[in-house]
């Protein structure tokens, strides 16, 4: 009986290394490209247009697979001043500064004709169109992921998660700490799925 109840565990707080692993990787991932669009980070410009082409990725479960239109601009960019994370770069050399991408491709969601300039982002590994959705969008995906983290961190302290494991009530009591821990998990948890509801709802009005 013990050794079954100590499997429990384990499998639970493997559940939860998963959710925490999960959560710092996306939410990291996501939180990193937000500074992007306040010029924090990456190089700000203009990409004008020479062509836009639609493609259709496949999308959802192995039931319920369908084609998602996916439309993308392929164009010349030109940064307003110079990328921050390579400023010695040799694109830069142009007497002001300002880096020069040829076939620089960026996903716009809708077709533009040619010789349209296009406000554009240079992250580390693509372009991007800054705007207040994709902002909003993954202010929601921190928050998820911060839920995510919070869920990972309560599974590795009780064991919660595994089939033959506790049950929620019974794990709530096992957090180690008491009323103080559990009023940090509870907190975390509460303000980030109501900041991931808060920006999906924002998302929505844009």
């Amino acid at each position: 009986m013990r050794r079954s109840t100590r499997l429990s565990s384990s499998a639970g707080r493997v559940v939860g290394a998963g959710l925490v692993l999960a959560g710092l990787f996306f939410g990291g991932m996501t939180a990193k490209d937000m500074g992007y669009p306040n010029g924090h980070k990456g190089a700000a410009g203009t990409l004008t247009v020479q062509d836009c082409r639609t493609q259709f990725d496949r999308v959802g479960s192995s039931r319920h697979r369908h084609a998602r239109p996916v439309v993308t601009c392929t164009g010349t960019f030109r940064s307003d001043g110079g990328d921050r994370n390579d400023r010695n770069d040799r694109n830069n050399r142009n007497g002001r500064g300002g880096s020069t991408v040829e076939d620089a491709t960026v996903e716009t969601g809708a077709k533009f004709e040619p010789g349209k300039r296009l406000a554009v982002q240079k992250t580390d590994h693509k372009f991007v169109m800054i705007d207040e959705q994709w902002i909003w969008q993954s202010l929601a995906i921190v928050c998820v992921s911060v839920c995510a983290l919070v869920a990972g961190v309560f599974c590795l302290l009780t064991g919660f998660g595994a089939r033959r494991g506790p049950g929620f009530r019974d794990a709530w009591r096992r957090v180690p700490g008491g009323t103080a821990v559990r009023a940090v998990l509870a907190g975390a948890a509460g303000l980030a799925a109501l900041g991931a509801g808060a920006a999906l709802l924002v998302d929505g009005i844009v």
